[in-house]
């Protein structure tokens, strides 16, 4: 897992805490990304391979009083073909979805941090 520090964005005037991780799937890692967000070891946390469907809730991957939750999972994931992105973001952040530069058949997120 990567962890990017001292990322600052003049707008908000403070640092922000990133994290990356190719999970190689969301459910046998939910406790180490619960303990980023319980310790507020992370603002945003950047996912890839997460490997949901729709049986992986929200819930399972951040606490939802504290984060906000963003996903793409692939149609069909399993684990033998991988795919799917999630952030989650800070709700103090105030992050905006940026529906308009998804591309369809593509598993990507855009988002932007208002404040």
């Amino acid at each position: 897992m990567t962890n990017v520090r001292g990322t600052t964005d003049g707008n908000l005037g403070k640092q922000l805490t990133l994290r990356y991780a190719n999970l190689n799937g969301i459910k046998s890692k939910t406790e180490e990304v619960k303990a980023w967000t319980e310790k507020g070891s992370v603002d945003i946390g950047a996912f890839v391979e997460t490997m949901a469907d729709d049986t992986v809730t929200d819930e399972l991957i951040a606490d939802l009083q504290k984060y906000s939750v963003y996903r793409k999972d692939r149609a069909g994931c399993q684990k033998e073909t991988g795919g799917g992105v999630a952030v989650i973001a800070r709700k103090d952040l105030q992050t905006l979805r940026i529906d308009e530069y998804e591309v369809e058949g593509l598993e990507l997120l855009w988002l932007k941090v208002v404040g």
